[in-house]
């Protein structure tokens, strides 16, 4: 690797590390599922925050991820045309993140249906406003992934996000820096960015509450807000925690598509948590889960049969809860959840067919009624 890659980079942090496994391990799953789409004129990948494309050491960075990540993705006739746009405000880094696309270049064939598009000098409101957005108006139907990783809470408004989330296959992904935006939120020349970022002015409620009260609702306003005013159907928050156990930031992952949910989740529970860095699904901070090898399906247990308590619900409903409002995983679920609740008699199985295993669960359509 020539000095000119690294000559603009900085440390790898490891709660950037942390960020950028999650990114990889979902636009891995992310890429192939959207390139089957046979409807598709093109996919469009938007970095509003790229960076130098990789660190200090070598380490790669979103850029460099996200390409490797569609480079992965098998050949196939008539190849759906992917656009990537990758905004650095910054010359000298942007300077960087040409040649570690260039060194790529050099060392992976890029087929002709990728288009690599670095926006300089601009922010990401800017570029968005003057590049992107034409892109996204003419090919109304291309699914899109949106990355938004500030190293604060400016430039990146509520109003870009709104946008984004009207089209039916869109992604976001949002670093939302909770230590900084907590620790100036009451700094009077940061009123019209606080206003930008959330999209309303109910942030300055924060003014009259302290400590987790304040966490709570500087966190649940935005997500609110990623709901009702950018209108995404599925949102979910991921706590990302120090050494001091405190946290530095959240992930904000919103999707009007189920599936990319819980891919999303998949990609959490993937990357666990490792050395001196910790993170958790924080979406409800009453049911709020560290990411660990083994779930903890206790709690799962009790999710489950608080919200089907006394209730019929087909095996398809009890799936469809655990994915879109739990923070676990489909997987979770069947083999020892249900079985463990059937053995209990928590749960009965309805009209099972004929040599129906006890304890197993295969018919999605099959009928559970809760005790």
């Amino acid at each position: 690797m020539s000095d000119a890659l690294t000559a603009a980079s900085w440390p790898l942090e490891p709660h950037t590390a942390a960020k950028l496994k999650i990114l990889g391990a979902y636009l891995r799953a992310w890429f192939p599922i959207i390139a089957q789409g046979s409807s598709f004129d093109r996919i469009i990948y938007i970095d509003g925050f790229a960076g130098p494309g990789r660190y200090k050491k070598g380490e790669d960075g979103s850029p460099i991820i996200a390409l490797k990540a569609a480079l992965g993705v098998p050949p196939r006739e008539n190849q759906i045309p992917l656009e990537f746009h990758f905004v650095e405000r910054k010359r000298r880094v942007s300077a960087t993140l040409k040649a570690n696309i260039e060194y790529l270049k050099q060392h992976r064939k890029i087929p002709p249906h990728i288009e690599i598009h670095v926006h300089e000098r601009q922010t990401f409101a800017e570029a968005y406003e003057q590049h992107i957005r034409g892109r996204l108006l003419a090919h109304a139907r291309a699914p899109a992934f949106a990355l938004v990783d500030p190293f604060g809470w400016t430039g990146m408004p509520m109003q870009i996000l709104s946008e984004l989330m009207e089209r039916p296959s869109t992604e976001i992904l949002v670093n939302f820096m909770f230590e900084e935006i907590n620790r100036f939120i009451k700094h009077l020349q940061q009123e019209q960015n606080f206003d930008s970022l959330y999209g309303c002015p109910e942030w300055r409620r924060a003014f009259d509450l302290s400590g987790f009260d304040r966490k709570r609702f500087i966190h649940d306003l935005y997500g609110e807000q990623l709901r009702n005013a950018a209108g995404a159907r599925y949102v979910r928050s991921f706590e990302m925690r120090n050494s001091r156990n405190a946290t530095d930031y959240f992930l904000y992952f919103a999707s009007n598509n189920i599936l990319g949910l819980a891919k999303m989740k998949e990609a959490m529970w993937k990357i666990a948590p490792s050395g001196d860095f910790t993170f958790s699904d924080a979406t409800n901070f009453d049911q709020c889960v560290l990411f660990e090898p083994e779930p903890n399906r206790q709690m799962l247990r009790h999710l489950i049969a608080e919200r089907f308590a006394k209730q019929r619900a087909t095996v398809q409903q009890v799936e469809n809860f655990v994915v879109e409002e739990t923070p676990f995983l489909a997987t979770h679920y069947k083999k020892q959840v249900l079985k463990e609740m059937e053995a209990d008699q928590a749960l009965r199985y309805l009209d099972p067919p004929t040599n129906r295993p006890r304890g197993t669960f295969a018919s999605k359509s099959a009928v559970l009624e809760f005790l």
